[in-house]
């Protein structure tokens, strides 16, 4: 960590660790969550889409409240009380004995919706000149422990149970949170304090601006394919006869395989100047994802759908990102982060709703699917094709008119 001083490190680091452990119980439970409720008493269709999608709920409606109440009262304070409260819904969870009480566990869980501040603290006790390279540092934690996650949960889940999972994620949220509270110091003057307050004719402007608009629709698409998917697959798989506790064999190998693709195509694509391609190749991965899932039968449609999604959404989660910043002014930067990231949960309540719903008949799924991703694919073969994308930061300030002003 190249830049940072010894403050700044300690901050990053256990900054990286407590959102890191967030993700996990996030990404731990995607492929066996719905198996397990399934088999929990009182279960129906839609428990099992809820217990994703409550999560989502709770969590879309309150990141921008615990930013502003962060901003308000303290990080620490409002950190703490957020990770507590996920600690509470964790092991709530893990006791719960009827799908109703595992919804509700899981929506008591989306109550601690911290991320904003916790990325704002991040902001706070770093340095502008080291400040990105501290959010490249947290990107990458999350995105390793999403492939961890996906390989490792179904061995998790057979050898240890999906409870344990919980207490497992529940301690670590528990720890991360006493090193915030001990070891991290409340920052003086928030970052926000110390940039341009946005007038509010140029939030209006973000807010009705295509290119958000079209970047908040994408998140919300890509984050609702996610979590219908493994509503609905892991429950096909075992089906036909694909017991969970072999459900690594698939996760594994393309999981590899999309990363191995990431990450050439993410440097051609900011290198080279190939972001709509890139962008275009992704949603077309997922098109043709759900539409093998629709041909195929058994165990390979659920494989070629998992393989083709990865590549997919893993082409897509730095790419939207980096293109919010770059199409973006720098001082609504922070108000345009909190909107994608209300929409990333957004999507992962509908996906839960609607995952619900398909597990009754998988394949619709992938007729609706495919329907939602080549609609979007046009749109936003449209929008792209009708914008230059920034080669760097400054461009974007000069296409601004009007730069935000003061209350």
């Amino acid at each position: 960590m190249k830049g940072f001083t010894k403050e700044e490190k300690k901050a990053v680091l256990g900054i990286t660790f407590a959102i890191s452990v967030r993700m996990l119980g996030l990404f731990l439970l995607l492929p066996v969550l719905s198996p397990y409720a399934k088999s929990l008493p009182g279960s129906t269709a839609m428990l099992v889409g809820l217990a994703f999608g409550t999560y989502g709920f709770a969590q879309a409606f309150l990141q921008i409240p615990f930013g502003y109440l962060s901003d308000k009262y303290g990080r620490k304070p409002i950190i703490t009380i957020g990770m507590l409260t996920y600690v509470l819904g964790s092991f709530w969870a893990g006791f719960a004995h009827t799908a109703i009480e595992l919804v509700l566990a899981r929506f008591v869980q989306g109550f601690g919706a911290v991320s904003s501040a916790l990325s704002s603290l991040a902001a706070d006790l770093t340095r502008e000149e080291v400040r990105t390279q501290a959010f490249a540092h947290i990107g990458a934690a999350i995105g390793m422990v999403f492939a961890f996650s996906i390989v490792v949960a179904p061995i998790m889940a057979h050898y240890l149970g999906v409870p344990m999972m919980f207490y497992i994620t529940g301690i670590l949220s528990f720890v991360a949170m006493l090193y915030i509270l001990l070891f991290i110091k409340e920052p003086k003057v928030h970052a926000k304090d110390r940039e341009i307050n946005p007038s509010l004719k140029n939030i209006l402007k973000l807010v009705k601006d295509r290119n958000q608009i079209m970047l908040n629709t994408s998140v919300t698409i890509a984050h609702y394919f996610l979590v219908s998917v493994f509503t609905v697959v892991p429950i096909y798989f075992i089906k036909h006869g694909f017991p969970k506790s072999h459900h690594w064999i698939v996760y594994l190998p393309t999981v590899f395989l999309a990363l191995v693709i990431m990450v050439p195509a993410t440097i051609v694509a900011e290198r080279k100047a190939k972001m709509k391609e890139v962008f275009l190749t992704a949603i077309f991965a997922l098109i043709v994802g759900f539409t093998l899932f629709f041909v195929f039968r058994g165990v390979l449609a659920g494989a070629l759908l998992i393989m083709f999604f990865f590549i997919g959404f893993f082409l897509l989660e730095p790419i939207m990102p980096s293109l919010l910043t770059k199409l973006t002014h720098k001082d609504l930067r922070g108000l345009s982060m909190g909107f994608y990231n209300m929409n990333q949960f957004v999507g992962a309540f509908l996906g839960g709703l609607f995952g619900g719903i398909f597990l009754t008949s998988p394949k619709t799924m992938s007729i609706v699917d495919v329907a939602i991703g080549a609609i979007w694919l046009i749109l936003t073969y449209k929008w792209l094709s009708s914008i230059k994308i920034p080669r760097s930061s400054k461009e974007v300030e000069e296409e601004f008119l009007e730069p935000p002003g003061l209350y």
